[in-house]
């Protein structure tokens, strides 16, 4: 609308919403978070959106490009549907390059000058692990194994609550908010009313082994999770809606007697 660039902040969503895209004139469109956004997660930029209404259109920005909404539409190489409520769709992952993003009637150009993935350090030539600067060890990554999205799965499809618990675990990061934390073990195991305190941590062990068929990834694993639509916001959903019914039914309470365990600040 203004014609002009403007900063996307790393820590933040910038959302395609009414004002960006309108200055707030087309009534049509959507306001946050009712809408796409780019978000920079997993060390990488995304397109999103949890628009109900519209497709989000992606095409390349080339040289000569009609740049109306109708031949965006026509080039997109990416489509994303209209998204159900409350939900969001499958996220797009951004190039490097010059895009057009196309929503509604509007059409945003979007330009990624450098795509900053996180590098890991260099394996020495002696075979040794790579230290910091402090000698201590820094575990190098692994790489999955190509049946690891399928192991997970099926993992998740025959332990529900598992599943339900690492949504409610890592759900600042599926909601894609600044700076997300996970959510306190003890409180997971409360909320879900799970077998025991170490059962998150339990849960995550397994499965960095189904992944990476070893543990030390802990950092790894929200990343592959969430890559991977392994987790995501109907799941979060679905944990919360069992966490109510808990709350309501005094399982949790229960729980909280079971394990003696008081919230900090109770």
């Amino acid at each position: 609308m203004r014609g002009e660039w403007v900063g996307c902040p790393t820590d933040e969503i910038t959302w395609l919403d009414r004002a960006l895209l309108s200055d707030n004139k087309d009534v049509t469109l959507h306001r946050a978070p009712r809408c796409a956004g780019l978000r920079y997660v997993h060390h990488r930029w995304e397109l999103f959106s949890r628009d109900t209404t519209h497709r989000v259109y992606l095409a390349p920005d080339v040289t000569g490009a009609d740049q109306t909404p109708d031949a965006v539409q026509r080039a997109a190489d990416h489509i994303l549907p209209p998204a159900p409520a409350r939900y969001e769709t499958q996220p797009v992952p951004l190039e490097k390059g010059l895009w057009l993003a196309s929503v509604g009637d509007w059409v945003l150009r979007l330009r990624l000058d450098e795509p900053a993935h996180r590098t890991d350090p260099a394996a020495p030539d002696d075979g040794h692990e790579p230290t910091t600067e402090a000698r201590q060890i820094v575990r190098r990554s692994g790489t999955p194994g190509e049946e690891a999205v399928a192991r997970v799965s099926g993992w998740f499809a025959r332990n529900a609550s598992a599943r339900l618990a690492m949504a409610y675990y890592y759900q600042e990061f599926i909601l894609g908010l600044p700076a997300p934390q996970t959510i306190p073990m003890m409180d997971v195991v409360v909320a879900l009313n799970l077998s025991g305190e170490g059962a998150v941590s339990d849960y995550k062990k397994l499965l960095q082994g189904l992944i990476w068929s070893q543990r030390g990834h802990a950092r790894d694993l929200v990343g592959f999770l969430l890559a991977n639509g392994l987790l995501t916001l109907a799941d979060l959903d679905e944990a919360r809606q069992v966490v109510a019914g808990n709350e309501r039914n005094g399982v949790c309470e229960m729980a909280r007697q079971r394990l003696r365990y008081r919230p900090k600040g109770s």
